[in-house]
Order: C-alpha cells, then sequence, then structure tokens
C-alpha cells in the first residue's frame, strides 16, 4: 500500500466519519437470500447493514471495520434492534437521532455490548441529546454546506412534486453555485475532504478515472442523479438537504428503522461477533465453508488489484457452495472481471441504477461457484 494511502487509512481508522451507510440496503434485503442458516462476513461501515440483517434472522453475523467508531455504532444499532423495547424509543434513538433518557438508554443496551464498545458507548451518551445525525465528520461537513446554500427540509419538499425538467432546473440554480464555491471546490480538492467522504486516494483516482471529472464536477452530477430519483423516500437526499430522516413515511427510512423489520429483529437469536481490523484478519483466521454470505461495502475500490485478488481468493476458500458476495464500485468494470475470476464468481443481479445513493457504478451480487 503507497504512503499516502496508508496515512489516509489511519487517520481515517481514528474518526467518527459517518452515522448512516451511504448504499441502498433495501437492495441488499432483496437481493442477498439472507435466510436463517445463513452466516454473514460483512464490513459495517456505519452499520445500517449489519442492523438490516437481524430481521432476516441468519444464525450468526461477523461484522468487521478498521474504524472503531463505526464498528461500535453497528454494535449499538444490533443491540438496540434485537434488545430496545419499545418500537418508539429504538426510533427515536436511530430514526429521529435523540433521546430524552439517552443515558439510561444506552445504560439499557450495554450488557448486550463487547466491553470495548460498553466503554466506547459509555463516554458518548451525550451524543443522543441533541441530533445524532448532525455529528461525524460528514454530517458536520454537509450541514456546512447547508447552511451556506440555505437549504432544508422545506426545500426539500417543494422539489417533491416538480416535474424532471422543473426539478432539475431548481437543483442546478441552488446547488451548482454552491458546489462550484471556491471555498467548497478548493476544500473538495484536500486531502481532508477525503477522509471526511470516507474515500482514499485509490477509490478517487478510480473514480475520477471513470467519470473524466473533477470531484466537483462528479458531486455536481452526483446531486443530480439523486434529484431524479423519488425524493419522498429517497433517505440519502434528506440527509444531504434536510439533515435528517422524511418521518412521515417508514418507506422513506433505512429498512432495520421501520416496524415490521423491527418486530422481526427483535429478540432474534442471531449471533453478532465484532472484529476491530480488516477483514483479511477475519479471512484467513477461518477454515472453508465458514461463511454463506460477504458484503463488502465498496472497500475494494480502496485496494490495489493484487490486493483485490488475495481478496477474492480468500472468499472463495472460506465460502460455502452457492454463497454471495455483494460489492460496490465506482469503476465500471468489475474487479472479478478485472481478476479473471468469472469462473468462480457468477453475476445473478446488478443494481447500480436502483440503488438510491446513486454514487456507485457497479452494485453487483455474484454468487459462488467451486
Amino acid at each position: 500500500m503507497q504512503l499516502h494511502n496508508k496515512a489516509f487509512q489511519y487517520v481515517f481508522s481514528k474518526s467518527f466519519v459517518y452515522n448512516i451507510l451511504f448504499e441502498d440496503t433495501e437492495l441488499d434485503e432483496q437481493f442477498l437470500e439472507v435466510d436463517e442458516t445463513s452466516s454473514v462476513l460483512s464490513i459495517t461501515g456505519a452499520g445500517c447493514g449489519v442492523a438490516g440483517l437481524i430481521s432476516a434472522r441468519p444464525e450468526r453475523v461477523d461484522a468487521v471495520d478498521i474504524n472503531k467508531h463505526h464498528l461500535s455504532l453497528t454494535a449499538l444499532k444490533v443491540a438496540a434492534a434485537q434488545h430496545l423495547f419499545p418500537y418508539s424509543h429504538f426510533y427515536d434513538m436511530f430514526g429521529r437521532g435523540w433521546h430524552h433518557e439517552p443515558a439510561q438508554t444506552i445504560r439499557k443496551l450495554l450488557p448486550h455490548l463487547p466491553k470495548p464498545m460498553q466503554k466506547h458507548w459509555k463516554k458518548r451518551t451525550d451524543m443522543f441529546e441533541r441530533s445524532f445525525y448532525r455529528q461525524g465528520l460528514t454530517a458536520r461537513t454537509l450541514g456546512l454546506i447547508r447552511k451556506m446554500g440555505k437549504l432544508d427540509g422545506d426545500w426539500l419538499r417543494s422539489l417533491i412534486d416538480l416535474d424532471q425538467e422543473a426539478r432539475m432546473a431548481a437543483v442546478e440554480e441552488r446547488i451548482g453555485p454552491l458546489l462550484r464555491n471556491p471555498v467548497v471546490a478548493t476544500y473538495m480538492k484536500s486531502p481532508m475532504q477525503l477522509v471526511t467522504l470516507g474515500i482514499n486516494f485509490e477509490q478517487r483516482d478510480r473514480l475520477l478515472n471513470a467519470e473524466k471529472s473533477t470531484l466537483t464536477d462528479f458531486f455536481v452530477e452526483h446531486v443530480r442523479r439523486v434529484a431524479s430519483t423519488d425524493l419522498a423516500t429517497n433517505w440519502f437526499a434528506w440527509q444531504f438537504i434536510a439533515g435528517e430522516y422524511n418521518h412521515e413515511r417508514q418507506d422513506a427510512v433505512p429498512p432495520y428503522l421501520r416496524k415490521d423489520r423491527y418486530e422481526r429483529s427483535y429478540q432474534a437469536p442471531t449471533k453478532v461477533n465484532f472484529h476491530h481490523g480488516n477483514i483479511f484478519e477475519k479471512l484467513e483466521a477461518a477454515g472453508p465453508k465458514t461463511w454463506s454470505h460477504y458484503t463488502l461495502c465498496d472497500a475494494p475500490d480502496w485496494m490495489p488489484q493484487p490486493l483485490q485478488k488475495r481478496l477474492l481468493n480468500e472468499i472463495l476458500r472460506t465460502s460455502r457452495d452457492g454463497g454471495v458476495v455483494l460489492c460496490r464500485s465506482v469503476e465500471d468494470e468489475s474487479m472479478i472481471e478485472k481478476n479473471g475470476m468469472e469462473k468462480h464468481f457468477q453475476l445473478y443481479k446488478e443494481g447500480s441504477d436502483e440503488d438510491r445513493s446513486k454514487q456507485y457504478r457497479r452494485v453487483d451480487f455474484y454468487r459462488i461457484v467451486h
């Protein structure tokens, strides 16, 4: 790994970067085919996907991340999904991002957390006294952009009933100049901005090569793509523009927050293990047929090609036949194709068009064949 990527990984792993997973976990739920017999290895990010797995009641989930803040947040979301009663308290915590008794609520969840996560959350109960979704490097950056552009939930609601042409004109008028503002554009070029967005140098270079544009132009186009979706239910648009979810609709929040998913997750017998480190540590310590499912987020984009090949070989070695791999990428060519592994990883669903985050060129579900 090059020095600048090592430096990025060090800073990123020590920082609380994002509070939600910027991936459409509704797609994961639809196409992963997780059930009570499943054993899942998952890179967590902010934990929305791992928490969403619990409603399918898999036998086991092994959650791994290099960032202790994100791993601890995942553990808290999972513990709340399985043990926090009633639903209104659960939704206050992770739907609204605040609770009138956060210290008492977290104290109830501590016995269900591993010791390192207990220590982490004992010191951070105040994060839920005000809006949790305004905290973290990504949220703080978006908050400044919202303030500069006078963006809020009312403006977002005004876009919902516009036709596509009028909506795009409104977005271009308000957000285009904002993202091209010299202060914002300068920030977009800085290494700190990459940490804020969770994009390392390897992934940035792949993104710019695929988009044939600058980062500023990419984000302007990204906003246009998000604006072309159903804004009433696109929780990424709501977090970006309003800094909160649309609480008027159950289908406007990540699946794990919806009442019917909560009812299946509450008291679910799924065992979830948490590993602070990189995914290779977990893979290399495992034997054959350990996992049926692998959810990788966009982590392969962070890896040079030899490391991607090593990852795929370890997945193949530790997987059950017929298992599933989910990965996202900013590139057009998949890592399976680049590494000549099509024989063992057979694409059965490509979901980028349906992914409402609109930041990935590929959202791939692969079937493992030994």
